[in-house]
């Protein structure tokens, strides 16, 4: 798990980085324009792609830091306890002339509609991954399904025993920061495991194209957010009532949205102190 310094004891994490969302536990925030923070994501992936799972050689990244060529292209955001712990990152990939990792390794049915699920408002949610400490049970594979381990402490362990809760955090702030950029589609190459959490909560993703070996065997999936929106107004899904009031266009609620944007991974800027 990476550590990440904190400004001062008696401020939280938001004096550090913008907060898209927060629990009593854990806050979601934008990593961008932020050295120490982003680093330690990059040190996250580090641990989870080149060494636990071993998808990326270890040897390519000699200061035990995982990036890319899409990482300019992005925006990053991570997830942090409050001991200032990053147990989980994922970033948004916009769509640029070196295009997205996922046309480059994975194929697609003929009848995908490109207009609609390659134009400029649509990113890719890549690079997805939870610290071990919340790992995992017996075929839930690495995305923290089963809650906190055992060292984890009490109460934080408690707030993440419904299983899969690093993830719906990691999928707040991924909501509320594609709300912000106007974004309309995601796309993601997921692994069953984490297709069956995000199938519990009914985002709507819709498969792409067919399952294919990409840092293990995936399926390319793509999800409108408009239709999210319309799921989570329903109140049909309790899962997924705590979206509401996340983002004033996401559900008709007076919310008001954090200010600026992060496209082309541009950070948003703070709330201002008398919001």
């Amino acid at each position: 798990m990476s550590t990440v310094p904190q400004p001062h004891d008696s401020e939280d994490v938001s004096a550090a980085a913008p907060v898209l969302y927060a629990s009593a536990y854990f806050s979601v925030v934008v990593v961008d324009h932020h050295p120490a923070l982003l680093d330690a994501t990059y040190s996250l992936r580090y641990q989870v792609y080149c060494l636990e799972r071993q998808f990326l050689p270890r040897e390519e990244h000699p200061d035990e830091r995982e990036r890319d060529e899409y990482d300019p292209h992005s925006a990053h955001l991570a997830v942090i306890n409050t001991s200032g712990e990053i147990v989980a990152t994922a970033r948004l990939i916009e769509v640029t002339d070196r295009g997205l990792p996922l046309l480059d390794h994975c194929r697609l049915f003929a009848d995908t509609d490109r207009a609609v699920h390659f134009g400029e408002r649509v990113v890719e949610v890549s690079r997805l991954c939870v610290s071990r400490r919340y790992n995992r049970r017996a075929g839930d594979a690495h995305y923290a399904l089963a809650g906190a381990r055992r060292d984890v402490s009490g109460p934080e362990r408690r707030a993440n025993a419904r299983g899969g809760e690093i993830i719906m955090h990691v999928t707040r702030g991924l909501y509320v920061a594609s709300k912000q950029a106007g974004y309309t589609h995601w796309l993601a190459a997921t692994e069953q495991s984490l297709q069956r959490l995000i199938s519990a909560y009914s985002l709507p993703f819709v498969p792409i194209g067919p399952e294919t070996d990409y840092y293990g065997k995936v399926t390319p999936y793509s999800m409108s957010i408009a239709e999210f929106d319309t799921i989570i107004r329903s109140g049909t899904v309790p899962l997924v009532s705590d979206f509401i009031g996340l983002h004033p266009e996401g559900a008709p609620v007076d919310v008001s949205p954090l200010e600026g944007d992060i496209a082309a991974g541009r950070q948003l800027d703070e709330r201002p102190a008398d919001s």
